[in-house]
């Protein structure tokens, strides 16, 4: 199993956490309290997860995400999901993720997107 690993970018456009590793049972923890970390420090910024070295997520993951989703709306700011591999893009569109949290190909695109309005799922 590859361990977890979270690196944080704060960025003037919002903030960019780069994931690198797996996110299952074992690492569900770490990601959630790194994306809580990075909402409370700024509430209403654009949340970016940067998905381009991550391998693989399984459904604790995915729930995390979820999880991510709402709190960032929540705070009155977004999140989005950038540079999935095609095998994560395709579980996040199988299990509809993709129709509530934003999936860019790039980080630079989701940074450069318009940020979605706090009303919105």
């Amino acid at each position: 199993m590859a361990a977890l690993k979270i690196t944080r970018r704060d960025r003037d456009d919002g903030v960019v956490l780069a994931l690198s590793g797996e996110v299952d049972m074992a690492t569900e923890d770490q990601f959630h309290q790194a994306v809580r970390a990075a909402v409370d420090a700024r509430p209403q910024e654009r949340l970016v997860l940067d998905f381009s070295r991550l391998a693989f997520i399984d459904s604790s993951g995915l729930r995390v995400l979820i999880q991510a989703h709402k709190a960032a709306k929540g705070a009155g700011g977004s999140l989005a999901v950038a540079a999935a591999s095609e095998r994560i893009a395709r579980i996040l569109h199988v299990t509809a993720i993709d129709t509530r949290v934003a999936v860019f190909p790039t980080v630079e695109a989701a940074l450069a997107a318009p940020q979605e309005s706090s009303s919105a799922s």
